[in-house]
């Protein structure tokens, strides 16, 4: 438990610095809102490392059977997305306009 306060704590005026320097003037952000803002610009938005991290946070809470759901969905969205975006080699476009 004292762990857990201290994690509070310490995240608190991280989270009131962010909800009144990173939304505008008047808006009432949430902590979910300001940590998922913390989280995305901490991982420079890179969106692996928002996922994985939020693997973590799930694990952690045990929530294991939305863990591995959403892992799973996330590896079915990574496959796709390769498909997708994977260059067309017998294409004549330059490859520089993907």
């Amino acid at each position: 438990m004292i762990k857990d306060l201290n994690v509070q704590n310490t995240m608190v005026p991280i989270l009131n610095k962010i909800k009144k320097d990173c939304f505008v003037d008047g808006y009432k952000a949430y902590d979910a809102e300001a940590f998922g803002l913390l989280l995305s610009k901490y991982f420079k938005w890179d969106g692996d490392y928002i996922v994985e991290a939020s693997f973590h946070a799930l694990e952690d809470a045990n929530f294991h059977e939305l863990h591995k759901r959403f892992k799973k969905t996330y590896e079915d969205w990574l496959d796709e997305s390769y498909e997708v975006n994977e260059l067309d080699w017998n294409n004549t476009a330059s490859p520089l306009h993907y």
